[in-house]
């Protein structure tokens, strides 16, 4: 009786189920009632009538789910015939599409009544089928896999012998770091092989790596306890004298560099410790660089407002030995660079202003103080000249702008032809008379052969000219 009940509550559980759409669930529940009634002597009327309907339920949901899932399944069965009959140029694109086909055909299985035998048949001939055009492929994979083994084996062998060679006399752990670094890169490289041969390799591969492991692990503790013992030397270091404390802890730091690593857990650990021991000795040293930032400070902000001269604040720099490497210290280095820039531009432009004036003072539009104070008397004399000799004029612009870089007018490319001779021949005759190769020069010979008696716009036009090799030429 009791059977007869857990059993009618089964039931009523797969119809919740049924009714929750939970099927699989239910059909399950349903299966191991059918299978526990097997054991009853007789079945029940009631047990009976419930047990059938809950089986005509089940198939009902199966025709459904046949139903539902039969054109997905033929669909899936198309799919793949369309894929023997096109298949994919790429292998690997090939065996994917495949593989998602399968997928779906397993979700379908999973979510619904399994497939029929003919359309599950139907569809495992046409998956072999399908797979031939990858045959290949996957031989040339295999080779690949099998090379990838032998390589591996050849690396393996390559460790063993290294450790043969050298464990009578090991070198540092640094070096046999470096040595397994490189074996495990190009162990990395002869990858994937057959699954056969993975866990064999891998455990040969872990073997022969071992005992260099090993003795790495024994220096790195040997230089751990140096280590250690370098950490106390500078918590012992008591001197009067600061700067031989530091002293002292350089010393230290040069041991602790030729010490080898004292492994990657305790390393970082074990550094910072050994030189917070010594932040005690740079507390003075550490003032010194503050004060020295601060000065520096003070300086470029006096410096910026013009309150303070550049020679001074270079004479004030001179000073200063902890900073020189701060950016404070490199900012205002800039600073100055910039500070001298700016002054050399200005006097540039003022005296670009000056040489510009030339015209106008030769004209008597302005007064003689406002031109260059070297081109006074040239200036002077010219006032005296009854006219200008305009090929001079013009032989002086034409010049400049061959010192310039200036193209000349077309009309003056004779002119300049000659004088690019003219300057060609000079420098095989160092006695020539008349030097006209630099720029004041060209302008003497130009203020020399002007007069304002004869001025037109020509001559004008050819000090706008020289004005523009002015601005090139000037520095």
């Amino acid at each position: 009786m009791e059977t007869n009940q857990h059993l009618f509550k089964e039931l009523e559980a797969a119809e919740r189920l049924f009714s929750d759409g939970s099927i699989k669930n239910a059909q399950k529940r349903l299966r191991n009632v059918l299978k526990e009634s097997k054991a009853l002597d007789k079945i029940p009327n009631k047990l009976r009538h419930k047990i059938n309907a809950a089986i005509s339920k089940s198939r009902y949901f199966d025709e459904i789910s046949s139903f539902a899932t039969n054109p997905k399944r033929n669909d899936l069965i198309n799919k793949l015939d369309d894929l023997i009959k096109n298949p994919n140029n790429n292998p690997r694109k090939h065996a994917h599409k495949i593989h998602e086909i399968h997928t779906q055909w397993q979700l379908l299985d999973l979510s619904s009544k399994p497939a029929s035998k003919s359309q599950w048949l139907n569809f495992n001939d046409l998956t072999k089928k399908a797979w031939e055009p990858c045959k290949e492929y996957f031989d040339e994979i295999k080779q690949i896999k099998v090379k990838n083994a032998s390589k591996r084996n050849e690396i393996i062998k390559d460790i063993n012998k290294f450790v043969n060679d050298n464990s009578n006399k090991w070198p540092n752990s640094k070096d046999l770091i470096i040595f397994l670094q490189k074996t495990f890169k190009d162990w990395q490289k002869y990858a994937p092989v057959l699954d056969e041969d993975l866990e064999k390799l891998k455990k040969l591969y872990f073997d022969a790596r071992k005992p260099i492991n090993d003795e790495i692990k024994q220096q790195e503790d040997k230089n751990k306890e140096k280590k250690i013992l370098l950490i106390k030397k500078v918590a012992e270091i008591t001197n009067d004298d600061n700067e031989k404390n530091i002293s002292e802890f350089i010393k230290l730091k040069d041991e602790w560099s030729n010490i080898g690593t004292a492994g990657k857990k305790n390393e970082k650990k074990m550094w910072d410790e050994f030189n917070k021991n010594a932040d005690r000795f740079f507390v003075e040293r550490k003032q010194k660089l503050t004060d020295e930032i601060k000065k520096i400070g003070d300086l470029n902000k006096k410096l910026n407002n013009d309150e303070i001269s550049i020679s001074e604040v270079k004479s004030a720099l001179n000073e200063i030995s902890d900073a020189i490497n701060t950016k404070e210290f490199k900012n205002i280095n800039k600073d100055i660079k910039s500070k001298i820039n700016d002054i050399n531009i200005a006097k540039k432009k003022e005296r670009f202003i000056a040489y510009a004036n030339i015209y106008d003072v030769l004209m008597g539009k302005i007064e003689i103080d406002k031109a260059p104070s070297n081109f006074i008397n040239t200036i002077q004399r010219s006032l005296e000249n009854a006219e200008s000799n305009i090929n001079e004029l013009n032989y002086a612009c034409v010049k400049l702008e061959i010192l310039a870089g200036i193209d000349s007018l077309k009309k003056d490319q004779s002119i300049r032809n000659n004088i690019q001779l003219e300057m060609l021949s000079n420098k095989f005759n160092k006695n020539n008379v008349l030097d006209t190769n630099d720029m004041d020069s060209l302008i003497n010979h130009f203020i020399n052969n002007f007069s304002k008696n004869d001025s037109k716009t020509i001559h004008a036009n050819i000090w706008k000219r020289i004005i523009k090799c002015v601005d090139k030429l000037i520095s």
